[in-house]
């Protein structure tokens, strides 16, 4: 029967990969247009409840990809699956105006399972980055034309997706080891539409790009009430390819010219990245997450036609309460959570960094089925970005929910 849901799950992840890869509105927000889009702040299970990274919770009864090591706390007769949804709705202003978006998609899809008495296997597929963006009404002269002008419209969508391999293996009841390999892949899609006197010109650019980024984590239980975590992913370069279509129509639609042609296009570089994180428990149901993440974008020396990348500092903290689990009683058994995230952002335009704040909210609703099965359900407000200097204030709401589930292997049923 085990053999069986392995077989089902793991058709479910190729079958998810293919859907997400090829989804297109992944996010609604402006700042998407830099780079390869905006990253990604959805994670799996209750982190999304709390500051996002978690890089000292174990994976002991749930998913927790941001760190490898969490998978060598996977118990040895669990199986757990994670399935998330989420919607976004963003508002932007910029000068005296303002204007609404709003989304919804898969979140992610994950798996894990023992290998051993004192290790893990993970699989989570999550989007990297996404992107999904509109600008209407570009205005530019003719050249040669005094008075003469056209209008342009652009649209973007599209994303680079992580397949992430982890793997955790306890060294000591305390103290766990991960290593990580993520297979990066995605495309990104433009499309430039220009309103001439005469025709119109259509230009479709479509961008692939993909590599494998490998990452290591460790975890160490100084005491019960006391955890540290750190993670490190290495700077990679993701391979890309562009294929550009190019239409011309007549003011009756009649296409006048019709050309497509690939070439190579400039890798995109991915930095080193190193996280940090202390988990800790007092009076005995609260747990307490600090985290910090650090990129190093300016080691990648490149740079976005629009602006410079820059080193980027993530620091978060998240608070949970968590009772001990007691048979028929669901309010009692349900989790809370609270969390608050600050980045400073990877990006600076004009001299000004785009800086991202948010304030999370979750709550978990257990399944009192013996197991650790939950709903966890998430909230986050953010913020993004500012009215100076010509950039866009961005303030969004999303929602996350994670179907949590916990399946227990090779257990006799007992029979009263």
């Amino acid at each position: 029967m085990n053999k069986y849901i392995v077989l089902i799950i793991t058709a479910t992840v190729i079958l998810s990969s293919k859907v997400i890869a090829q989804t297109n509105s992944l996010s609604s927000s402006p700042y998407s247009l830099y780079g390869l889009g905006v990253s990604n702040e959805v994670s799996t299970g209750k982190v999304n409840g709390l500051d996002g990274l978690a890089i000292a919770m174990p994976s002991n009864t749930f998913i927790n990809s941001s760190n490898p090591a969490s998978f060598g706390a996977v118990p040895l007769n669990s199986f757990f699956f994670d399935f998330g949804l989420k919607a976004e709705t963003n508002t932007l202003a910029e000068g005296g105006s303002s204007n609404s978006n709003i989304i919804a998609n898969f979140s992610n899809i994950a798996f894990a399972f023992p290998v051993t008495k004192h290790s893990g296997f993970g699989v989570t597929l999550i989007p990297l980055t996404s992107v999904g963006y509109t600008i209407s009404n570009i205005k530019s002269n003719i050249e040669g034309s005094e008075n003469g002008y056209f209008l342009t419209d652009i649209t973007g969508n599209g994303g680079i997706n992580d397949l992430k391999l982890n793997y955790g293996y306890s060294i000591t009841n305390n103290f766990r080891l991960g290593i990580t390999g993520s297979a990066l892949f995605g495309k990104i899609e433009q499309t430039e539409t220009d309103y001439l006197p005469a025709n119109s010109l259509i230009i479709e650019d479509v961008s692939n790009y993909s590599g494998f980024r490998l990452g290591a984590g460790l975890q160490y239980d100084f005491l019960k009430t006391l955890a540290f975590g750190a993670t490190v992913n290495l700077p990679v370069s993701l391979n890309g390819s562009k294929e550009s279509t190019v239409n011309l129509y007549d003011a009756d639609g009649n296409t006048d010219l019709s050309e497509t042609y690939e070439k190579d296009i400039d890798a995109f570089k991915l930095p080193l990245e190193y996280a940090l994180g202390l988990k800790t428990t007092f009076k005995k149901y609260l747990n307490l997450n600090v985290d910090y993440k650090k990129s190093l974008w300016s080691e990648t020396n490149q740079s976005d036609q629009l602006g410079n990348y820059v080193d980027q500092d993530v620091f978060g903290f998240g608070l949970e309460y968590a009772a001990d689990k007691k048979p028929g009683k669901f309010f009692k058994n349900m989790e809370y959570r609270a969390g608050y995230k600050f980045s400073n952002g990877n990006l600076e335009v004009n001299d000004y960094r785009i800086k991202n704040s948010t304030f999370n909210f979750g709550l978990g609703i257990p399944f009192n089925n013996g197991t650790s099965s939950m709903l966890n359900i998430g909230y986050t407000y953010g913020s993004k970005g500012q009215i100076t200097n010509g950039l866009i204030k961005e303030h969004y709401h999303l929602l996350s929910i994670n179907l949590s589930l916990e399946g227990i292997w090779f257990q006799k049923s007992k029979f009263y």
